[in-house]
């Protein structure tokens, strides 16, 4: 017998009354995904007679541990005989399918695991995936498939999210990020087999609706706080309108200042406990300023910096110790509880602040990709474990930011996150996704690489296929291989200098031949690789692959164009050439445009207007993205000349190994003239003859394995019968040749002169793509 889906089937399916919300919303959410895949009606048995069968195990069958019907429970236990946390299994008996977990989340993951199978994409609300359509969907008889998690607690810190509430307040129909939004966002948790959010807290506050959390708790997300803000309060938006409500005005949120004003904090969170004990939360204990600012202890101002230091670690001691009171003495039950030793607070942990062992200590990367402390081996052995608070997005001052596009590198994330998970931080792993889009390629490989970490065959220990597979199951093309490939140099490209930090002259347009146009035209490549696989793309997966994989190249192919142009006619009015100078500007000015109408098609275009709002980097101050590059246009054209500049600034070409070098003509003013180029025999031009308006640039090579030699190029303005000379000069050295210096390069310990040019790049990267700025 098999397990058989076929259209417009009715299929009839059992979840017991007794289940647990969370259970029975998920598996309302799977009727509609049949309704979605195959246009099939559901009809809910009664009893356990049924072609799906969804159970969380001790309730599903009472408590009692038989096998009945050939079931595999035993696949669900652990090394020590009991049930894994969270763990589920997929069985197919005679024609039934089972879908069973240890929990509620083990169920609800079984079910979304079906969901995908099925062909709904976890992103089919959020980006816009189309659900797969089939005749027949089959599980071969005896099917078995069982998973439980790696990390324990998997989730997402939406932060920096005025975007989100922007396009929340547009689309809704909530003021501000609430429970239609979140009903959303943790579908999409746990959809992608997460369990655990801290919920937005720079627009308001999740605490002051009770019904967010009410949410959560119906349908399984575990809730908990950043770094910032304890015992479930958001400080930012709740403390001023709470003391205000109290009348408390002359508190401050200073826990140095004995007598009332403690007293005051002490209820403050008493309160937000009060509200949250009966739903299945985190607590975060410490103390920081409010809204991410350091940790306010006015009554210990007057002393030095080493008593200060000391009076801060005793005085935070204090404050965890009464936290600690104030969860003992209201929820009479166990709960987790995180401390987050991150910016002036880890220099109190490191001098010595005494933390329970029972709070997880939740470690901080660099905010840009790389983890920068593990636990030693005596913070391993604590009974809370260790967690990593893990940025794809930061939002910082000007020029250290990026919350426009993520471009650290997958196989970068996965590197610092193995290593946290092999060094013992397994309780809890938050990523910080910003308002939660343009991420969803990172979301969705954190999410999979938690649950999968450590196990072997892993998809995720190998970036290219998890891409692969993840473009599979998105898309329907032949093209995932290469799609792959163009998000990893993406990303490659991208850090090198993020979009959002960019600025005048960093990609240097005179050294190491043109650095600028090597990067420009990589970039462009991947733009018009990206741009073919669109257009072969199904219709109805066209928005999907714009959010997914085309608005970031577009974006990273626009701002470096932008800024290129810019520098380029700086650098061409510096050398005379007054109409490329113009003409530059003008091109940078049409890129910028290009960048505006990106954002403009992703939020008013695209999928009928859905996501207007929701990406807007150049939108409020300070900018998320850097705008607007300098451009020096001309102040006059002036009269026709011809001008020659030589490859990194210099008046003549020195070649010691094979690769291509160039130098440029240019006109100083109006008009244009002809010219010819007259080169010796050993040294080959790639045109000879032409004319220019603005410049034009020439690639000159050597001939192969020559001898030690020198000459001129002559270059001749045909139209004002001007000559002007560059001299050539070669060098090749083809044994004992280690160690080879060149243009500021060095290749050391190549067998030859061919190889090292082939390791440096040069060839491909620097001859072959010399003249992005004459396109």
């Amino acid at each position: 017998m098999e397990f058989i889906l076929s259209q417009n089937q009715t299929i009839s399916m059992y979840c017991s009354h007794v289940e647990s919300e969370a259970v029975q919303i998920a598996a309302a959410n799977l009727e509609q995904d049949l309704k979605r895949t195959g246009q099939m009606d559901v009809l809910w048995a009664k009893e356990e007679k049924a072609q799906i069968v969804i159970g969380t195990l001790g309730v599903w069958n009472n408590n009692q541990d038989d096998k009945k019907n050939g079931l595999k429970l035993d696949l669900l236990r652990g090394e020590d005989g009991d049930y894994k946390k969270e763990a589920y299994l997929m069985q197919v008996e005679g024609e039934t399918l089972y879908l069973l977990g240890t929990d509620r989340r083990g169920c609800i993951y079984a079910i979304y695991d079906l969901c995908e199978r099925l062909g709904v994409s976890p992103w089919h609300f959020f980006a816009d995936v189309p659900v797969k359509k089939w005749e027949e969907f089959r599980l071969e008889e005896g099917f078995t498939f069982s998973d439980h998690p790696s990390v324990e607690y998997r989730g997402i810190f939406i932060n920096d999210e005025e975007e989100l509430n922007h396009w929340v307040q547009l689309h809704m129909g909530e003021q501000t990020i609430g429970v239609k939004t979140y009903e959303k966002i943790f579908e999409l948790l746990l959809r992608l087999k997460m369990n655990y959010i801290w919920p937005a807290m720079h627009v308001n506050s999740f605490n002051l609706l009770r019904e967010n959390g009410e949410l959560a708790n119906r349908m399984g997300i575990v809730v908990g706080t950043s770094h910032c803000d304890m015992l479930m309060r958001s400080n930012n938006k709740e403390w001023i309108p709470w003391i205000t409500k109290k009348g408390y005005f002359d508190a401050k949120y200073d826990y140095s200042i004995e007598g009332r004003n403690r007293e005051i904090l002490n209820e403050y969170w008493q309160e937000s406990v009060e509200q949250n004990k009966e739903f299945e939360v985190s607590y975060t204990l410490g103390m920081r300023g409010i809204h991410d600012s350091g940790f306010d202890t006015e009554a210990l101002k007057n002393m030095s910096k080493e008593e200060q230091r000391a009076a801060k670690t005793k005085l935070l001691e204090t404050v965890m110790q009464k936290q600690q009171e104030i969860l003992n003495e209201t929820l009479g039950h166990k709960t987790m509880k995180t401390f987050v030793p991150y910016k002036e607070v880890l220099e109190l942990y490191d001098h010595g602040l005494k933390v329970p062992e029972d709070i997880t200590l939740i470690w901080v990367n660099d905010n840009y990709g790389s983890i920068r402390r593990y636990p030693s081996e005596e913070e391993r052995k604590r009974s809370g474990g260790n967690g990593i608070y893990y940025h794809n997005s930061y939002w910082a001052p000007s020029g250290r930011s990026y919350v426009f596009l993520c471009s650290i590198p997958l196989a970068h994330t996965r590197n610092e996150l193995l290593k946290a998970y092999q060094e013992g931080c397994r309780k809890l792993w938050v990523l910080n996704v910003g308002a939660i889009k343009p991420l969803e390629t990172e979301i969705s490989f954190y999410a999979k690489f938690a649950w999968e970490v450590g196990k072997k065959g892993a998809l995720t220990e190998d970036v290219d296929s998890y891409l692969e597979d993840f473009i599979n199951r998105t898309f329907t093309t032949t093209h995932s291989r290469e799609i792959a490939g163009i998000l990893n140099d993406f990303s490659q490209i991208a850090n090198v200098r993020k979009i959002e930090n960019m600025d005048y002259d960093l990609f240097s347009q005179t050294a190491y031949g043109d650095e600028g146009a090597v990067i420009m035209n990589r970039i462009r490549q991947l733009f018009l690789d990206a741009n073919a696989i669109y257009d072969e793309i199904k219709d109805d997966e066209k928005d999907a692959y714009f959010q997914l994989i085309l608005m970031k190249i577009h974006a990273l192919y626009f701002t470096h164009a932008m800024y290129y142009y810019a520098d380029r006619s700086t650098l061409c009015v510096t050398q005379g050439k007054m109409q490329a100078a113009a003409l530059y500007t003008k091109r940078s000015l049409e890129f910028e445009d290009a960048r505006q109408k990106l954002l403009y098609y992703y939020g008013n275009v695209m999928a009928d207007g859905k996501w207007s709002g929701i990406l807007t980097p150049e939108d409020f101050p300070p900018p998320r993205t850097a705008m607007h590059p300098a451009c020096t246009p001309p102040l006059s054209i002036g009269k026709r000349g011809m001008v020659i500049h030589a490859w990194n600034g210099k008046n003549s070409l020195e070649f010691i190994s094979a690769r291509e070098k160039w130098f440029e003509i240019g006109n100083t003013g109006e008009g244009e003239f002809e010219y010819e180029i007259l080169c010796p025999e050993w040294v080959h031009c790639s045109k000879t003859k032409g004319s220019v308006r603005t410049e034009e640039r020439i690639l000159v090579s050597v001939s192969d394995r020559l001898a030690d030699q020198s000459g001129v190029i002559r270059i001749h303005d045909i139209t004002d019968d001007i000559w002007k000379e560059i001299s050539v000069q070669v060098t090749f050295v083809w044994t004992d040749c280690n160690n080879i210096e060149e243009d500021g390069k060095i290749t050391i310990e190549a067998d030859s002169v061919e190889k090292a040019c082939l390791q440096d790049g040069c060839v491909q990267r620097e001859s072959e793509q010399n003249n992005f700025f004459m396109d």
